[in-house]
């Protein structure tokens, strides 16, 4: 068997590189960068007498579009390294395993990435341990080419790239200090830019966290000037390895909103996305932070999900929940406003989390028929007085104005995620009891009347009764606002089925069917006087039982048309019939209808 090997086509995988492993050719200036910042950082190990370390980045405009030149005085290459790590493609520059774990950049697969700008790169370096130098000059087509240089030659290496056509109009001078400046943020080694408009450190930063001490103002200055907004507060971000700021928004978001942080990674900026690494209840923060430990996926502009990652996330996920139980210990005024401003937000995390449901109930807000009102209030007041939500806001809205005066406690959870907040809160306040709004809630929301009013109608509540069995409803008095409201229809539940039963052109169908022992029913529907009305209070003096069923027949008509209900051929019926009688009534003078 004869053994071959594989060929490799360069510019189908420039290619590859462009469309699927780097998000856009600017990548090629961070992979520049990075090959200088990890060739100082080797020289540094090797040499430990080494201090004065520096990037230099000249941009010259000529005739057929700019030069670009990165040149940096780390460890540079001898011949044999040039063919191996040059020409290799994947091959680390790092001379061992050890050495390379420090570093994040592999010079063969960063120098690649030019090759999305330019046909051609020249290269001229020379190891810190020879006097030679070399040039290496690549070219898209896969052939190189090395020779000696004949000057001497500063320790180090030098990439020289030509930017033409659209390229160059691309990598303008502005835009190339623009990217080195994100990308170099944190780079302790300084860059130096040389340009026809400016000349400049790139990366001159007051990073208050390698500061030893830092004030509060120079630390929200730090957020606001990186992030072009000002924030609320700061969460410092410290861990293994874990150093940066969590900013706390001033606007209201939500878990929807995309948010973009500042994450690098050994003080090289990786990525604006912190979906992996930020936690997502944390989106009202805008975070800057330094990673030493983790591993950066091939195209360094995200990180591998490994154990390494999630011990970060940990850690900073720690970090801002630890401030919050911190601030309910010292600051809940602070606190306080942090949840008023993102209440909706807060209340998308506290459904999901029980520590964080803990943290902040208590500060949450919700509309009730008492106004406003905070989980810590609502809890409060369950102790002293019955508490109920709404499901939909147009039934609280409904049912609102019948508390007046009551006392009674009504939530409205109408509202994305206040109905699923309420329903765990007894999980995590064992002696809290807060019930969902249903029909039977109305006999303890709904005040009792006195009891005087109670003993004068009692007599008409008994004729009230018998005359709206046949109707399936039951009748109870209670007090109310408005006092001009004379009575409430609630229907119930199994209304429906219960009328349905008595409709004759039905009977057949159920006939055969074995219900078992049946009880006579009033489907759940009722009628609700109310005892501040004082026509209502008025009927306690009416002894005649016909006349007391006539007019409780008319307020039941009465409340269905008011609760906006249909009226069947029954109850349109019955209408026509009890607005007759008590026309009849007043014809007669009323003298079967008084004392």
């Amino acid at each position: 068997m004869e053994s071959y090997n594989f060929k490799v086509d360069l510019k189908g995988i420039i290619r590859l590189l462009s469309d699927n492993l780097y998000s856009s050719d600017h990548v090629f200036l961070r992979e520049l960068l990075q090959n200088a910042v990890d060739a100082i950082a080797a020289r540094k190990k090797s040499d430990a007498e080494f201090k004065e370390s520096r990037i230099t980045v000249t941009y010259r405009r000529n005739k057929s579009g700019a030069q670009l030149t990165f040149a940096d005085n780390g460890i540079g290459l001898n011949q044999e390294e040039i063919h191996t790590f040059l020409s290799v493609i994947g091959q680390s520059s790092k001379r061992s395993d050890t050495v390379r774990n420090s570093f994040i950049g592999q010079f063969g697969i960063g120098l690649l990435s030019c090759f999305l700008v330019t046909n051609e790169i020249k290269v001229i370096t020379r190891s810190a341990a020879e006097e030679k130098g070399y040039q290496w000059v690549g070219k898209s087509d896969g052939s190189y080419v090395v020779t000696e240089v004949k000057k001497k030659v500063e320790a180090g290496t030098q990439i020289h790239i030509k930017l033409t056509g659209s390229k160059a109009d691309t990598f303008s001078e502005r835009e190339i200090v623009n990217d080195l400046s994100e990308y170099g943020f944190l780079i302790t080694t300084p860059v130096y830019f040389d340009g026809e408009e400016q000349k400049k450190i790139v990366n001159s930063n007051f990073i208050p966290w390698r500061q030893p001490f830092s004030m509060a103002d120079d630390i929200m200055n730090f957020g606001e000037e990186i992030f072009g907004e000002t924030f609320f507060d700061v969460v410092p971000l410290i861990g293994d390895d874990i150093r940066g700021y969590a900013y706390i928004s001033t606007r209201q978001t939500n878990a929807g909103t995309t948010v973009r942080h500042k994450i690098f990674l050994k003080n090289m900026f990786v990525t604006e996305d912190g979906k992996d690494l930020i936690p997502r209840w944390a989106f009202f923060t805008k975070c800057i932070v330094n990673l030493e430990n983790v591993t950066p996926t091939a195209s360094r502009e995200g990180f591998t999900k490994d154990g390494k990652l999630m011990r970060a996330r940990s850690q900073i996920e720690k970090c801002i929940f630890d401030y919050f139980i911190s601030l309910s210990q010292v600051d809940v005024r602070k606190l306080k406003q942090i949840t008023r401003i993102h209440n909706v937000a807060i209340k998308s995390l506290v459904v999901e989390n029980e520590q964080i449901f803990k943290l902040f109930f208590p500060f949450l807000t919700f509309p009730t028929n008492q106004g406003e009102l905070t989980g810590f209030q609502i809890v409060d007041a369950s102790k002293k007085v019955p508490v109920h939500y709404c499901a939909d806001v147009d039934d609280f809205r409904r049912i609102c104005p019948l508390l007046e005066g009551t006392g009674s406690l009504l939530v409205n959870g109408g509202y994305i995620y206040d109905t699923s907040i309420l329903q765990k809160l007894p999980q995590y306040y064992k002696n809290v009891k807060v019930a969902a709004f249903e029909d039977r809630s109305y006999d303890k929301l709904l005040a009792e009347p006195s009891g005087e009013t109670r003993r004068e109608l009692e007599t008409f509540l008994i004729y009230a009764e018998n005359a709206l069995r046949p109707y399936h409803c039951s009748v109870s008095l209670k007090s109310f606002s408005p006092g001009a409201l004379q009575a409430l229809y609630i229907p119930g539940e199994d209304s429906f089925f219960a009328e349905t039963m008595d409709e004759s052109t039905l009977s057949g169908f159920f006939e055969g069917f074995d219900f078992g022992e049946t009880q006579e029913t009033d489907g759940g529907n009722r009628l609700y006087l109310n005892g501040n009305n004082s026509f209502i209070r008025g009927l306690g003096r009416i002894q005649n039982e016909e006349a007391a069923g006539t007019i409780a027949q008319v307020i039941y008509i009465q409340a269905l048309l008011a609760g906006r209900y249909t009226l069947d051929a029954k109850k349109m019926e019955l209408m026509n019939k009890s607005l007759q009688k008590l026309m009849e009534y007043a014809i007669m003078g009323g003298s079967d209808g008084g004392e």
